[in-house]
Parts: structure tokens; sequence; C-alpha cells
């Protein structure tokens, strides 16, 4: 949702937002189309099983002892709480996110890899690094 809520200021510094999961189609579709009463997203959700993205920025994956720590669980459930998940979990939950941030020659100006799920950065620290990217 703050990403949604901060588009606009993204915008405005040149950059745009895309959004890429491990999820079934049906579901960047769904969260695009602001399905189950959901806010629409307003910016591309596009899905990618064989986890090419996550490899090329190196992004990581839970390791098991991680499973067995509250704070993986507490983040599970808060996502759930806020109707992240678009009905049954399709993905691969041992997937980490990230935020990466390249500009128009490709280079990469900015990346954020998770150490747990649910582990983003503050979008105030995103906004930041696309001001420092111009």
């Amino acid at each position: 949702m703050q990403l949604h809520e901060a588009r606009a200021g993204i915008q405005d510094l040149g950059a745009d937002v895309l959004a890429v999961g491990t999820a079934a189609g049906w579901q960047a579709a769904a969260l695009m189309n602001g399905a189950g009463g959901r806010v629409a997203l307003d910016f591309p959700c596009v899905v990618d099983p064989a986890h090419n993205v996550y490899q090329m920025f190196g992004f990581g994956r839970v390791r098991w002892w991680q499973w067995l720590t509250p704070a993986l669980w507490r983040n599970y459930l808060r996502a759930f709480g806020r109707g992240s998940r678009q009905g049954k979990v399709t993905g691969d939950v041992g997937q980490l996110p990230g935020v990466v941030i390249v500009d128009r020659d490709r280079r990469v100006q900015y990346v954020f890899r998770a150490r747990t799920v649910g582990d983003y950065p503050p979008i105030s620290q995103v906004v930041d690094a696309l001001r420092a990217a111009r």
C-alpha cells in the first residue's frame, strides 16, 4: 500500500514501479484489478515462476532455521491480515523479496535484499535512492 501511495512522487522523479512475484498470473491480475474489494494497484505486476529476476539480483531464500522464528510467522500473519495474498498460496514461499532501481541505461543503482519474509526498506529510503540515481 505504501508503494501505491508513493507512486505519484516516484513518477515525479522520472521513475516508475514494476512488481515481480513468483505467484500465479491470475493473482497478479487480481492485484492490478482490485479483486476481492482490495485497492487496485496502478502499476504492472508480473510473475517470474522460474526466479530469473530473483537470481539475477541475488535475492536469497528463507533458510531452514528461519521457519522456526516467531518473526517470520508474524510477518506472514501480518501479510494475510492486510489482505496481501490473493487466495491460496501458489508462489514460492521460500523466496525472499527485494527492491531494485535500474536506470534508463540499464545500470543497477540500488538493491535491497530482504533478510526474512516481509522485510522491505522504508519507502522513504527507496525514494531517496531514486533521487540519488538521477
